[in-house]
């Protein structure tokens, strides 16, 4: 009975141990098999994946690169926005010093010019600006910021660098009115450089010219004689220059101003020595 014990479990190790070494081959096997198809299923995920899930992926995050790139954009823009208004008020800045330079630089030319402008034989009053203009219709004044505490009265000439503008008229303390030549009611006495005929002028009607209204001589002057005041009338200097005859007619002549009068910003309220 021993012995039949013994045969019995001899047989049934050599079972246990067939048993083992097959499993052991089959779970060799499964274990190379798997290690190789996990390597073919981790190709055909990443083949996957870039065939359809990157396309997917990239479209889902597009937008929202675009609105980074688009905030990106916005950014540099409210920068630029800034910048911009930086350089413009350093232009508006530039552009104020520009017309206060060339302001003081025609202020300047100006007054330079009225230092020579008077004669030796006259004395300066005073140097004023122009305040307003009284343009109208039949009327043509300007009002100077010079009165009588400066030693100005009515009936002074008034010229500036190009010539005889007109005279006071209306004087406050510190304010005075200038009827101008070209006023229809302006009276002024000339004579030509040339041969020194005598005549009268009077504002014309266009409010540009002057036309004479009387002639001490009977030969009427030449077209581009030069006309100064006569000094006859004791109101205006004399020699001092009025303008250049442009037009002969049967009766009379047309003067035309060599003063600007569009364009008055400083004048001088002179009278004789």
């Amino acid at each position: 009975m021993a012995l039949s014990f013994k045969v019995k479990a001899i047989s049934r190790s050599r079972f246990l141990r067939n048993v083992f070494l097959t499993s052991v081959f089959i779970l060799s096997f499964l274990l190379i098999f798997f290690s190789k198809s996990d390597y073919f299923v981790v190709n055909k995920v990443k083949s996957i994946s870039n065939n359809y899930l990157y396309p997917i992926t990239s479209f889902i995050v597009s937008p929202v690169k675009v609105i980074s790139r688009l905030q990106t954009q916005f950014y540099d823009f409210r920068n630029l926005q800034a910048e911009n208004n930086i350089l413009k008020e350093e232009v508006m800045r530039l552009k104020k010093w520009q017309a206060l330079a060339i302001h003081n630089n025609s202020e300047n030319k100006v007054l330079k010019k009225l230092l020579n402008s008077t004669d030796s034989n006259l004395t300066l009053v005073k140097t004023a600006s122009l305040v307003s203009r009284n343009d109208f219709m039949f009327s043509k004044m300007i009002n100077i910021n010079a009165g009588l505490k400066d030693g100005v009265v009515n009936d002074m000439a008034v010229v500036n660098y190009r010539g005889l503008l007109g005279r006071t008229v209306d004087t406050s303390v510190g304010n005075t009115r200038v009827l101008l030549l070209i006023d229809p009611n302006s009276s002024l006495a000339v004579k030509t450089i040339s041969n020194n005929n005598y005549s009268l002028l009077q504002g014309g009607d266009d409010g540009v010219h002057l036309v004479s209204a009387f002639s001490k001589d009977e030969k009427l002057p030449k077209v581009g004689d030069l006309v100064v005041t006569s000094g006859s009338a004791q109101i205006f200097p004399p020699n001092i220059l009025v303008g250049k005859i442009v037009e002969i007619r049967k009766d009379n002549f047309l003067v035309l101003p060599f003063v600007d009068f569009k364009n008055i910003d400083y004048v001088q309220v002179i009278e004789n020595k």
